[in-house]
């Protein structure tokens, strides 16, 4: 990123403007995390700023350049260490209300990273979750234990639409096709139905893995939608 100082932006010229350069062939999450931290930039610095995507060779020889130039100075920030994204998330504590069921909606405070943003997914690669096979259907309490806490955590509602599968309606069909791909990394089985979210549901999923595990899914995806996503299409 390269940043000019000067007279505040005019319209015209580089002088108060901040520009982000990045890899045209990153990864589409980078993409996406670039425009976000653009956006808080801009808010933070009060200053306009520019996303750009160039060649790596462009970008090779833009770095030669203000090595070899006496008045250029530049400072690189490695990313934070972060846990081994191939190991699953650690697990919340399980709380209860008074009547002795699950309190969905006070379960979570904060949220690790989605692993789309390099966190750790929430189901580890050897014990994935996907959806049942020709399921004779999918269990009354249990369905009804994954609605009310998907409610309870983001406000949507969710109904079985065929047995082993449960559809939580979205705002647009943009926000389903969001989160069902941030949630397909997290080691959860997705799919789309235009504005609906699909997800498994097996007769023989159990309170404290499976239906947690989607919820705890539904909860993370929501929240980074709202917060993030669509908070930074706001800003911009």
């Amino acid at each position: 990123m390269t940043a000019t100082h000067g007279e505040p932006f005019d319209g015209e010229g580089m002088a108060g403007r901040l520009v982000l350069v990045i890899d045209a062939t990153v990864p589409a999450a980078v993409h996406q995390a670039s425009a976000t931290l653009a956006a808080r930039l801009a808010d933070e610095a009060g200053l306009p700023v520019t996303v750009a995507t160039a060649p790596v060779d462009r970008l090779d020889a833009l770095r030669d350049s203000l090595g070899r130039d006496a008045d250029v100075r530049r400072r690189e920030y490695a990313p934070t260490p972060r846990a081994d994204a191939s190991q699953p998330m650690s697990s919340a504590p399980f709380l209860w209300r008074r009547d002795g069921r699950p309190d969905w909606g006070s379960m979570w405070t904060t949220f690790c990273e989605l692993a789309l943003y390099g966190g750790p997914p929430q189901r580890g690669p050897e014990s994935p979750l996907r959806a049942p096979t020709n399921p004779a259907d999918s269990g009354r309490e249990m369905l009804a234990e994954m609605q009310r806490g998907i409610w309870e955590t983001t406000g949507l509602y969710a109904e079985s639409i065929e047995p082993g599968w449960l559809a939580v309606t979205c705002e647009s069909p943009t926000m389903a096709a969001w989160m069902c791909a941030a949630i397909i990394l997290e080691n959860v089985d997705a799919r789309v139905d235009e504005e609906r979210l699909v997800l498994p549901a097996g007769p023989d999923y159990q309170l404290k893995d499976e239906v947690k595990s989607i919820i705890t899914v539904v909860a993370k995806t929501h929240h980074y939608w709202q917060a993030h996503v669509t908070g930074a299409a706001e800003r911009g």
